[in-house]
């Protein structure tokens, strides 16, 4: 069940700071929504118009797995003085004892245990605003059978504020400041022949539901999917010209090799000086999935199989030091007497066999003269 909502702020302001919901129930836009249901051959989409401002687009494709869910939200009226942040929530059958699961800047997805922290007791103040979290990939719950999972095509806040349920804020738009800085309301306008209307936010956000350890391969290969989608290019060619560049002739890398399933390039840059930036990214974090949370390796002499690698040099993320010039700093914690396993990491590359190991969410970055 997928429900469109509105918190309406009425009191303690909201801001570009701050979160204040006005109680713990948001306001149901509308209870009955008419259903618009088209069918094709390859895909089956469900329109509904929640509201003038609030429209939804659901797709589900025979070739897919998951659904694919197309918002548009805005301009938010404000003629009623009240200020209001719209979210989606989608509610299952599931016992989710409090706990739902976030991404940590679109890499390691990190447990949320509902009103509380592992690090001190914490007194419950607000009970919505203090369980949201910021969502650049996505975010999922589980009950012990079954994974329930949503990906997001850009950053929301997110949260689980009842067990079974996902809730996503697409849109805010505030009238009074909230004292934190700022000095104006969190009321972005668009203004064309002197008419100014609010921002309207589109999206997209892909919902899918796995069993219990199969969750995590869809969300990471969908996520690399809606984070780095093929693009398209146009250019003004005549028939006879394009024609000839129709069909891919050469590769750089080997015919016969490609990527291990749990690596992406995330950077493969030409620098000024001649030589060029490679990024290479495990994208499994540690007990994730039980076939893809292992070490994988890259051969490079195949990634680059029409180059001579001439030199390899292993940098730090920034690629602005050398790694073998950098330094570990060793942290003292007082009263800490767990020591946590170190995590599984690549060894150096060896510059004959030019094989790269990556461990579990390791990034290695390299600069190479070809």
């Amino acid at each position: 069940m997928v429900q469109i909502m509105v918190m309406a702020r009425i009191h303690r302001a909201s801001g570009a700071y701050i979160f204040r919901p006005d109680g713990s129930t948001p306001t149901v836009v509308s209870r009955s929504v008419p259903l618009k249901v088209i069918r094709g051959p390859l895909v089956d989409e469900v329109h509904q118009q929640f509201s003038p401002w609030i429209y939804q687009v659901t797709r589900l494709y025979k070739d897919k797995e998951h659904a694919e869910v197309e918002y548009t939200i805005g301009p938010i009226p404000v003629n009623d003085g009240i200020g209001k942040e719209v979210i989606t929530r989608l509610t299952a059958n599931m016992v989710t004892n409090h706990t739902f699961y976030t991404d940590s800047n679109g890499r390691d997805f990190l447990k949320r245990v509902r009103d509380y922290r592992e690090d001190w007791d914490l007194q419950v103040t607000q009970p919505v605003a203090g369980n949201y979290y910021p969502v650049n990939l996505g975010m999922y719950v589980t009950d012990g059978k079954y994974e329930l999972s949503v990906l997001v095509d850009r950053a929301v806040g997110a949260s689980s504020i009842q067990d079974g349920q996902i809730e996503m804020m697409f849109h805010r738009r505030i009238l009074y400041d909230d004292g934190r800085g700022v000095g104006e309301p969190l009321d972005e306008t668009v203004c064309v022949d002197s008419k100014c209307d609010g921002l309207v936010a589109r999206g997209t956000y892909y919902v899918n539901v796995n069993k219990l350890g199969h969750g995590a391969h869809w969300r990471r290969t969908q996520g690399q999917k809606v984070y780095s989608p093929f693009l398209l290019g146009f250019a003004h060619e005549d028939e006879s010209s394009w024609k000839s560049y129709s069909v891919v002739k050469a590769s750089m890398m080997d015919a016969n090799y490609s990527l291990p399933d749990n690596v992406a390039i995330i950077t493969l840059q030409s620098l000024d000086d001649g030589t060029a930036l490679l990024r290479l990214a495990h994208l499994f974090q540690a007990a994730e999935d039980p076939q893809y949370s292992v070490m994988a390796k890259v051969e490079l002499k195949k990634l680059f199989g029409k180059r001579t690698i001439k030199e390899l040099t292993e940098t730090n993320l920034s690629a602005n030091q050398k790694k073998s010039a950098m330094r570990k700093l060793k942290w003292r914690v007082v009263g800490d007497t767990e020591s946590s396993p170190a995590p599984i990491t690549g060894r150096p590359v060896d510059n004959q066999a030019l094989v790269v190991e990556l461990g579990p969410m390791e990034i290695r970055t390299f600069l190479l003269k070809l």
